[in-house]
């Protein structure tokens, strides 16, 4: 019932009525305005928002009684305008910055937020008055590329789900692959054509498993970040076997986190998606370079923020954090008192003087704090590999190589303590260094066969994005899907179910 709802956005409301006690009737009596409302509401889950968030029954139910009214009563008209005010007000709000908060669903997300510095009342007068509802409102969701994809994504998977979406596929087979005949391949066949396409058979046999579905079931594998051996075992069924339902969820809860992304994110710029483990170099919008990262574990999460890339070290020195150093180094040295030697690791005073290590109470040292810091020198075995990207953060976060490259061949790459490691450190410092004609690639390389540490200024400093995208789309349509390794989407998802502040039926 509108009598029963509780407007949010009741003080701009208020204004706006003692502007002009007819504004809102003389406006809302526009025929084009109320139909223009209604539009959007009918179709803000293209948005993935949800039309009875912005009082959509209710004005509808409101305005069916008024038009059946033998004689109008004034509250009713007050009502209605009122409801109408309120939704445009909250879908504003919600299409310029989100629905939810950021920050409260995860306490370290600091990416660079929309800036969206508007006079709400001045808006909805301006918009109203013309007759731009939809024009407006369109104007506030993101300009991003990805967000447009998105929404194809999510209506396409909406059209599925309307016409019953896929059923759980089942096998008795340990595993499925290129060269084998049984019944189930038929059923394997129908359902990646609902999400894919129609898979044509090379031959007139739909239970082998032909080159045609070998490809695809690998593309399958490539959209949901697992390993594309073209082998359907067990992680494959069960990415087969998440529900439509959930997938749209998914896309929704990426629509949101671009709501809260910057529309300005730099001409040139860094991307890092911690869920995609991957780092990309964009320039005017199109991918230049990307390479293969590995992030934070589960317990060490790598955060999700936005800073700017000043400068980079050849052959870094490193200084173990606290975390690692408490967590990894001292438990390792009482296990093993070669440890610090085998790892090229030194005791340091605030000084720099050297501390002997067997001087040290390892056990008691935990509970009584560590006063030295732990020290590696530059060289090869240097956790942090030839070099290291600095950008500005309160999280001691950075891009850096790595030794241990074998662990880029793996799917899921969350095993650094909150640092990005990258697969192709060389190629970004490249392209880094592109607008310093003085550090070529070849001269880097002089640099670091050298061995001593080097810190180089990027002429031009380039912004950096740690985002956290669990779907998203390409250009032509293919709708990618990751695992959501730090448990962010269900949070998300749940505020997004949630009452706008101060709305209640």
């Amino acid at each position: 019932m509108a009598d029963e709802l509780v407007i949010g956005a009741t003080d701009i409301i208020t204004q706006l009525y003692e502007k002009s006690e007819k504004l809102l009737s003389v406006i809302w009596k526009s025929r084009e305005n109320i139909y223009q409302m209604l539009f959007v509401l009918h179709n803000i889950n293209r948005e993935g928002l949800h039309p009875e968030d912005y009082h959509l029954s209710a004005i509808e139910k409101l305005a069916d009684k008024i038009i059946l009214s033998d004689e109008v009563e004034v509250g009713d008209i007050a009502r209605l305008e009122l409801l109408l005010t309120d939704a445009f007000l909250l879908l504003s709000a919600h299409l310029a910055v989100g629905k939810t908060e950021a920050e409260t669903i995860d306490p370290q997300w600091k990416a660079s937020r929309r800036a969206v510095t508007i006079d709400w009342g001045k808006f909805i007068d301006s918009t109203l008055q013309n007759n731009r509802i939809i024009e407006n409102l369109h104007k506030l969701t993101p300009g991003h590329r990805e967000y447009s994809n998105l929404k194809k994504a999510l209506a396409e998977y909406r059209q599925i789900e309307e016409k019953g979406g896929w059923g759980r596929f089942n096998t008795i087979l340990p595993k499925i692959e290129k060269g084998m005949w049984h019944p189930d391949i038929a059923l394997l066949r129908d359902r990646l054509a609902i999400t894919q396409s129609y898979i044509e058979d090379t031959i007139d046999d739909n239970f082998l498993f032909d080159e045609t579905l070998h490809e695809q079931v690998m593309l399958f594998q490539r959209r949901n970040g697992l390993t594309a051996d073209g082998v359907v075992g067990k992680a494959t069924i069960e990415a087969m076997n998440i529900p439509v339902e959930e997938r749209i969820a998914t896309i929704e809860a990426n629509l949101e986190r671009w709501r809260w992304l910057s529309n300005d994110l730099g001409e040139r710029y860094i991307k890092v998606n911690i869920a995609n483990f991957d780092l990309q170099v964009i320039e005017k919008d199109d991918m230049v370079f990307s390479t293969k990262a590995i992030v934070g574990l589960t317990n060490r999460k790598t955060p999700v923020f936005s800073s700017i890339m000043t400068y980079l070290v050849l052959n870094p020195d490193w200084t173990v954090p606290p975390t690692i150093l408490n967590d990894d180094v001292i438990p390792s040295v009482i296990n093993n008192p070669e440890y610090l030697a085998e790892k090229n690791l030194k005791i340091l005073r605030i000084d720099g003087t050297e501390v002997d290590p067997l001087s040290i109470d390892w056990i008691n040292i935990v509970t009584t704090g560590f006063p030295y810091r732990v020290h590696q020198g530059p060289g090869p075995k240097n956790a942090l590999g030839r070099v290291k990207f600095m950008f500005p953060n309160q999280y001691s976060v950075y891009i850096h190589d790595t030794l241990d490259h074998n662990l880029f061949g793996r799917t899921d790459r969350s095993f650094s303590s909150g640092c990005i490691r990258v697969n192709n450190p060389m190629a970004l410092a490249a392209w880094l260094m592109k607008d310093n004609p003085a550090w070529t690639p070849a001269q880097i390389k002089n640099v670091i066969d050298q061995g001593k540490e080097q810190t180089i200024n990027i002429a031009k400093p380039v912004q950096v994005h740690i985002v956290y995208l669990t779907a998203w789309a390409s250009d032509d349509g293919v709708v990618y899907f990751r695992k959501d390794i730090y448990e962010l989407d269900q949070p998300l998802l749940a505020a997004l179910k949630q009452d706008p502040p101060g709305l209640h039926q």
